[in-house]
Parts: structure tokens; C-alpha cells; sequence
């Protein structure tokens, strides 16, 4: 029951190094919102749906302890196994991880006590499917708990995108950026109605607003996690042979709004939905 007093980490090592690493920016908040809201109970069944690397999975097996039986699914396969990799060097042996897509869910009925999903929905083909099958695997009065970031995320942003579009006359792509915004950002009250069309029922709601901040628009253009997940979307919304002028008028008018504020500044609203199976 004392292992912890025993154990020994290698500060040395790199894998110890590489697992500290596991939570990126862009998941910290909403995971807060998250973590604050689950409600814990002895020997837990816990799904964790786009998992990712391991966050908030890991933290999560961790917190409701051995008694609990975790599981996570996602289609990522490289992420997968670096999760593994985390999950084996951190000795955690109450996690399974599954390679797949939600939307078809390997479980039986009335199997889970809770069910998350940190910025995970807003990446699946069928957000409502997806609830439905969270539903099915649910128990009676179990909990499911879920982060989005809304619309209006890097307002700041569009708004500098939208203006250089009109100004190259390529305002016929206006839509283009429209669909890009609303294809992976749900409203609030579009989200709600998914709760309500999957069975579940809405407890509570937590709120929260913040802000990135980067030196100009240089650097964000630049920053790894803006090329990972945003930047091949933003290219593919404008023409290919406007890409290079389009960019290069984008950069210098962003570069442009943070000399004018100190810094460029991207707000970031998001919502924590915590449910209910009745």
C-alpha cells in the first residue's frame, strides 16, 4: 500500500523527462475545468475519449487511484504509443488504451461510471453519435463530463485573416473561413441541444475565458502547436496562388497589432459541460 515510499525516479533518464512533458498549453485549461468538475467514487469504470498522449487519462488514473478501471480511446496511433510509453515508465497499471474511433464504441451497455472528453469532441465526424454511444455505455446516473472552445476563439485572429482577405479582393472566400471556424467550434447552444438529443441531462456549466499571448505574429505563425493543428486549415481556405502574398500581408498586419498593443493577444472562451445519465 506503500510503494510510493520506496520508489525511486531517475532524474537522469530521458524517458523520465519526456513523461513531465505530457500536457500541452492548449489542454491545460480546459483540463482544469475538467478535472475540477468530475465527481470521484471507489472503484470507478472511466473512459477518457481522445486521450491524445495522456492527458487528462493519466492524471486521471492517478487521481481515482488503483481501484479504478480507466480506458481511453483514440485513432492517433503515435500518440497512442506515447502514452504507453508514459503509462509503463510511470508504473500505472490501471489504464487500457484503445486505438479507434468513437463513434462506435467497444464497450457494453451501462458499463461506465464517468465518462470525459478534454477538447476531444470537437474533433470527431459525428459530435451527436459520439454522445449517443457515450449514453449507451453509461451507467444510470453516471457522469459525463466535456470541454469545447467556442466560435469566438482567436477572434483576434480571424479578424486580421478576414481583413486581409477583403483587401487582396479575395472576399469570395470569406465563406471558406466561416465554414473552417464552425466545422471544429460548436456554439454553446448547439451543444446543448447535442446533450439534450443524446439522452443526457445538464448539470452545471463552467465558464472560463483566457488569453494567449505571443510576441507578434511572427512568432505565433511560427509557434510548433499553431503548425500542428491550425496553420494546414488556414492555408487550404485560401487560393494556391495567393498563398505566399496572402500570408506574407496576414504576418505583417498581426506583427502590426502587437507593436500597437505590446503584444499580439488571442482570446480563447471556453465551456465545461458537466452531465448526467437520468
Amino acid at each position: 500500500m506503500q510503494a510510493y515510499l520506496t520508489s525511486k525516479i531517475d532524474l537522469s533518464s530521458p524517458g523520465t523527462a519526456s513523461s513531465c512533458d505530457e500536457l500541452s498549453l492548449w489542454s491545460s485549461y480546459p483540463g482544469a475545468l475538467l478535472l475540477d468538475a468530475i465527481t470521484f467514487k471507489e472503484d470507478a469504470r472511466i473512459l477518457d475519449i481522445g486521450f491524445g498522449t495522456g492527458f487528462p487519462l493519466i492524471e486521471i488514473a492517478q487521481r481515482f487511484g488503483p481501484s479504478a478501471s480507466v480506458f481511453g480511446i483514440d485513432p492517433w496511433e503515435s500518440a497512442t504509443q506515447r502514452a504507453k510509453e508514459k503509462i509503463d515508465l510511470m508504473g500505472i497499471e490501471n489504464i487500457s488504451l484503445l486505438n479507434g474511433y468513437a463513434e462506435r464504441l467497444p464497450f457494453p451497455d451501462g458499463h461506465f461510471d464517468l465518462i470525459v472528453s478534454n477538447m476531444g469532441l470537437n474533433n470527431v465526424a459525428d459530435q451527436l453519435q459520439v454522445m449517443k454511444e457515450c449514453f449507451r455505455t453509461a451507467k444510470t446516473g453516471s457522469q459525463m463530463v466535456f470541454t469545447v472552445n467556442l466560435p469566438a476563439s482567436m477572434k483576434e485572429f480571424y479578424a486580421v485573416y478576414k481583413q486581409s482577405l477583403l483587401d487582396l479582393g479575395l472576399q469570395a472566400y470569406l465563406g471558406k473561413m466561416l465554414e473552417h471556424i464552425k466545422h471544429k467550434r460548436k456554439s454553446f447552444a448547439e451543444n446543448t441541444d447535442l446533450i439534450k438529443k443524446s439522452g443526457y441531462t445538464l448539470n452545471a456549466v463552467r465558464k472560463q475565458n483566457y488569453t494567449m499571448k505571443f510576441l507578434n505574429g511572427t512568432a505565433y505563425l511560427n509557434h510548433y502547436f499553431t503548425k500542428l493543428a491550425f496553420l494546414e486549415s488556414w492555408v487550404t481556405i485560401v487560393p494556391e496562388q495567393n498563398i505566399t502574398e496572402f500570408f506574407a500581408l496576414l504576418e505583417n498586419r498581426l506583427n502590426d497589432v502587437a507593436k500597437a498593443h505590446g503584444c499580439l493577444e488571442l482570446s480563447i472562451p471556453l465551456v465545461c459541460f458537466d452531465c448526467k445519465k437520468p
